[in-house]
Formats: structure tokens, C-alpha cells, sequence
């Protein structure tokens, strides 16, 4: 009897153990499954949050594109005016003068880069140098030209390099090149 007893004894507690371990696994394997599920939750709440975010700064950042990608194509015709034009009492080159100072001192600098900077004050010296010439001497009025050609140039390249707008347009095909 006293050998049944210990069986008996020895089954329940083997099987006691056996229940408990099998509750033991059940509660950590959901609490596993619960963290896996919980981290799965945040990383997909974090990239609905990055894509809104990044919806809202497309969205805000197109009327400054407009706006810089104006400023830019618009400095870019009058610094055109400002050195090709040979009548430096013209009334066109005397407009482009007064334009070029308004938007070298008031409208450019609220959207310009570093590059668009140093190019303008490159150029600045000599359209003020043209503008102040003898309207009879040709000769020096073609030799500024031909100096400020190689500036406008200048100009145009950083205005091309300095478009945000044109920056984002290239990340935007590498991107889909790369297939990220």
C-alpha cells in the first residue's frame, strides 16, 4: 500500500510539475508574442507618423520651391539682360539694373544657398562696373561682357545645382532606381 501511495504521490507531483511547467510556457510564450506584437504595432504606427510627416513637409515645401524656382529663374533673365545687353542706357538694361539690386538685397537671401550667394556677389561688382561705364566706349562695354559671360555661367549653375526642387527630383529617381 505504502508503494501505491508513493506512485501515486510521485505521478501527481510529476504531473502537477508538468501542468505547471505547460502554464509556465503558455504565460511567457504570450507575453513573447504580446511583446513581438506590441513592437510590430509601434514600428508600423512609426511609419504612418514618418509618412504623414513627410506627406506635410511635401506639401508646405511645394510654394517655397515655386518661390525659390521663381527667384532663381528670374535673376537668372535679368543678370542675362545685365551682360549681354550692349545700351547700357536702355531702358531694358536700366529695368534690369534696378531689378537685379531689389532681388540681391531683398529677395534672394530669404531662399538662397551658398552657391546662388557667392555667384551674385561675383557678379555684382561687374554689372555695377557696366552700368556706371561711358555709354560710348564699346570697347570696354564688349570686354565687361565677355567677362561676365563666364559669370552668368557661373550663375547658372548654381541656380541648377541649388534648386531644391531639382535636388529632390534627382534623390526621387535614385530612389526608384535603387527600388528603396
Amino acid at each position: 500500500m505504502y508503494y501505491l501511495l508513493e506512485t501515486v504521490s510521485s505521478t501527481a507531483i510529476i504531473s502537477g510539475a508538468a501542468t505547471l511547467l505547460v502554464a509556465l510556457v503558455g504565460i511567457f510564450g504570450n507575453l513573447y508574442l504580446a511583446n513581438v506584437n506590441k513592437k510590430r504595432e509601434l514600428l508600423i504606427k512609426e511609419k504612418e507618423t514618418e509618412q504623414k510627416e513627410y506627406q506635410f513637409l511635401l506639401e508646405n515645401l511645394k510654394s517655397f520651391w515655386q518661390y525659390q524656382n521663381g527667384l532663381y529663374s528670374e535673376t537668372l533673365k535679368i543678370a542675362s539682360v545685365l551682360v549681354l545687353n550692349e545700351d547700357i542706357k536702355s531702358a531694358e538694361f536700366l529695368s534690369a539694373y534696378n531689378r537685379f539690386w531689389e532681388l540681391y538685397w531683398s529677395e534672394l537671401p530669404t531662399c538662397e544657398s551658398k552657391e546662388i550667394t557667392s555667384a551674385m556677389a561675383a557678379i555684382k561688382d561687374k554689372v555695377y562696373d557696366k552700368k556706371h561705364l561711358d555709354e560710348k566706349d564699346e570697347v570696354t562695354i564688349k570686354a565687361i561682357k565677355h567677362e561676365m559671360k563666364s559669370l552668368l555661367l557661373d550663375l547658372a549653375l548654381a541656380v541648377k545645382k541649388s534648386s531644391l526642387l531639382l535636388e529632390y527630383s534627382e534623390k526621387l529617381r535614385t530612389k526608384f532606381r535603387s527600388g528603396k
